[in-house]
């Protein structure tokens, strides 16, 4: 009796055992490396799609505040995507998304490969340039926090971290001269 009971067991067992098992020539679930392929874009491709769009996202909470509740519009038809999923993420939720695209955007900015706009590579290996990058990051951050406390006045007080961040490197980085071949060059 206990072998026909063994029996019935592995033949239930079986199926259930199988199933968690990986299957032949399954992918591995081994965390995926990091690319060291060469970045898409150059630097200011980068600020103007990532950076620019966001820090605008948390200096707009100055002037309008994110928990107020905005009726959505109708997309009128061939209006295209934006006008469609505009009202898709809203409120402080979008706060703290922008707040989470700048402070990972200097994992991006010092990308190894990627170049300025003059051709030149971005100069990750000076140590102000890393600094301005993680001054960024730290602003981003405490955009986040105040973001997720849902605190406007907060946020509005980390505007100035952030403003600050950007014009301690584009005053280095950037603006010598304006627009000038000195770009990327400290």
């Amino acid at each position: 009796m206990r072998a026909l009971s063994a029996g019935f067991s592995l033949l239930f067992l079986a199926p259930v055992v199988a199933a968690q098992a990986p299957a032949a020539g399954a992918p591995s679930r081994q965390p995926a490396s990091p690319s060291s392929s060469r970045p898409d874009g150059n630097l200011a491709q980068l600020m103007r799609g990532i950076m620019f769009p966001n820090s605008n996202i948390i200096f707009d909470v100055q002037t309008n505040d994110p928990g107020v509740e905005k009726k959505p519009g109708e997309a009128q038809p061939g209006s295209g995507a934006l006008a469609l999923f505009a009202n898709l993420y809203t409120g402080w939720e979008v706060v703290e998304n922008a707040a989470i695209a700048l402070a990972e955007a200097p994992d991006l900015i010092m990308k190894p490969g990627r170049l300025c706009t003059n051709g030149r590579p971005v100069p990750v290996e000076q140590a102000d340039f890393a600094k301005f990058a993680q001054g960024l990051r730290d602003a981003a951050r405490a955009a986040l926090e105040a973001a997720r406390e849902k605190n406007q006045e907060k946020v509005s007080e980390v505007t100035n971290q952030l403003a600050d961040a950007c014009v301690n490197c584009h005053q280095v980085y950037r603006n010598s001269p304006p627009g000038g071949p000195r770009r990327c060059v400290p």
